[in-house]
């Protein structure tokens, strides 16, 4: 029979960084071209092809970040500190895409480029294969890891469906203006950063001398 590793609570708490991240996320990909165009007031032809372009990035950066965790040795263990140093930037990335500058539209257009591939590219994916990859270091226990899967997949589901039904709404309420984006991308951050510290303050890495001796 397998060692248990965590209680009901360390697995909700694994679930809040899937939360967190939604709140990013969904924001970004279901609401930023809408934020670009109808409120900025961009080509959304032009925005579509700088994200695509992006994408080469985001992919070349996976396997980078991967092999830097792996390669990673510290006290909080190899995953954890990733997740952790990366909540603020990843918070910061939101807010700033929400807040595109008064300039020249040649400008604007390099701003967005440059911030949507930082968050993608840099922030999320340091942040999501790190929190990924801790469900294998937090527990040794195969059905503890199916049942950390499905928690994080119901908790991601609760923040999506939040963002999906509420944003609109919530624009409109603080005055369906360029500041009312950036003030629902705030909201949005700081709940990040609220469910993000959570994961990682009560998921605990399991010590690598016991994964060698298992």
């Amino acid at each position: 029979m397998e060692k248990n590793y965590l209680n009901f609570g360390k697995k909700v708490a694994y679930g809040f960084g899937d939360m967190g991240s939604n709140f990013m996320y969904t924001m970004v990909n279901s609401f930023f071209i809408l934020y670009l165009t109808n409120a900025v007031g961009l080509n959304a032809g032009i925005i579509g092809t700088l994200m695509m372009v992006s994408k080469f990035f985001d992919g070349a950066s996976d396997l980078f970040f991967g092999s830097l965790i792996d390669r990673t040795h510290t006290k909080w263990g190899k995953a954890r500190p990733w997740m952790l140093f990366s909540i603020l930037p990843l918070a910061l990335c939101e807010i700033l895409l929400f807040s595109v500058p008064s300039m020249s539209v040649t400008l604007q257009y390099a701003y967005i480029f440059i911030l949507y591939t930082l968050i993608n590219a840099v922030c999320y994916t340091v942040n999501n294969i790190a929190y990924s990859t801790m469900s294998a270091l937090i527990t040794k226990n195969s059905n503890e890891r199916v049942q950390l899967g499905s928690i994080r997949f119901i908790m991601a589901l609760c923040s999506s469906l939040f963002v999906s039904t509420y944003t609109v709404d919530m624009v409109e309420h603080f005055g369906n203006d360029l500041g009312a984006w950036r003030t629902v991308a705030f909201i949005y951050a700081v709940a990040l950063i609220i469910c993000m510290m959570v994961c990682v303050l009560f998921s605990k890495e399991v010590s690598e001398d016991l994964y060698c001796k298992g």
